[in-house]
């Protein structure tokens, strides 16, 4: 058995469910992305029946668990997301189409997902998230993988006029220790966390999340792992012609915050740019300006 085939023994069996496990089997399939990355308890609570439901549920459709259910799933999304078909893919388009076409197509993908990115919810939302980053004690960045350059921009533009501004990068751990013994409910961190999600970010975000830190999600979906702990969540699109998703999206989002941070600076921000950039010429950091 397949993860389609099981959706489709779902919908089919659905009314001899009882009302318990027809309310689990609607929840996995309206949600069905969110079982490959999901705890049993976790989904149950999201789905409001008790973990024990998933399990007879998946012994109804004679499987032997839900692990066995959930395996499906991991399965269906090792197989859409793998690079190495996409690698595959990539190669058998160029030969086709030709380097030019592949490098247009490339940007006129990145130049659609930036308008639709620019939708009204979208644009509230990055509203809010400007107000509670103007607003907090502390901010952490964070970003696991090709996602790390997003946090790392943020982190780094921030730096010329904020002090309150930390990245956790977990060099040595020094990043992960900073947010254990150091956090607070008036603290903000801004997560950037796209497919492939990675498993120690959302870790981490679960953690700050029960700490009270708000969380500001750059993600791909309103229902991906960091989204649901998020107190404002701006939906990016990650997908491209290459075999590796792209972050530009998300890389504009964390320059749109941070210029719009530095405009709600209660502090000089002019001042403070201007202080670092003289500090910055004094240690000779900028080839170009000798």
């Amino acid at each position: 058995m397949d993860r389609d085939l099981l959706c489709a023994q779902l919908k089919q069996q659905f009314d001899t469910f009882p009302r318990q496990e027809r309310t689990a089997a609607s929840f996995i399939l309206d949600n069905s992305h969110e079982v490959a990355v999901m705890s049993m308890r976790d989904l149950a609570r999201l789905a409001n029946v008790p973990p024990s439901t998933m399990t007879r549920l998946a012994k109804r459709v004679g499987l032997s668990g839900y692990d066995e259910l959930r395996e499906l799933f991991i399965a269906s999304l090792r197989g859409n997301n793998a690079y190495g078909p996409r690698a595959h893919g990539l190669v058998q388009l160029k030969q086709r189409v030709g380097e030019h076409q592949v490098i247009e197509d490339m940007a006129n993908n990145a130049i659609e997902q930036i308008q639709s990115m620019c939708n009204p919810e979208n644009l509230d939302s990055i509203s809010r998230a400007v107000a509670l980053l103007a607003g907090a004690r502390q901010v952490y960045c964070l970003g696991m993988r090709s996602s790390f350059g997003v946090a790392f921009q943020f982190s780094h533009v921030a730096s010329y006029f904020a002090k309150n501004v930390r990245l956790v990068e977990g060099a040595g751990e020094s990043g992960v220790m900073s947010i254990i013994n150091q956090t607070s409910p008036k603290d903000v961190a801004l997560v950037c966390s796209l497919p492939r999600y990675s498993r120690r970010l959302i870790t981490l975000t679960n953690y700050l999340h029960q700490q009270g830190v708000r969380i500001i999600a750059i993600t791909d979906s309103v229902t991906s792992p960091t989204a649901r702990l998020a107190a404002q969540t701006i939906i990016v699109k990650n997908q491209t012609p290459s075999f590796y998703d792209t972050i530009v999206p998300a890389m504009l989002v964390s320059e749109m915050l941070v210029a719009l941070m530095s405009a709600h600076s209660n502090q000089d921000a002019e001042a403070s740019v201007t202080h670092t950039e003289e500090k910055l010429l004094g240690l000779g950091e900028w080839w170009d300006l000798d």
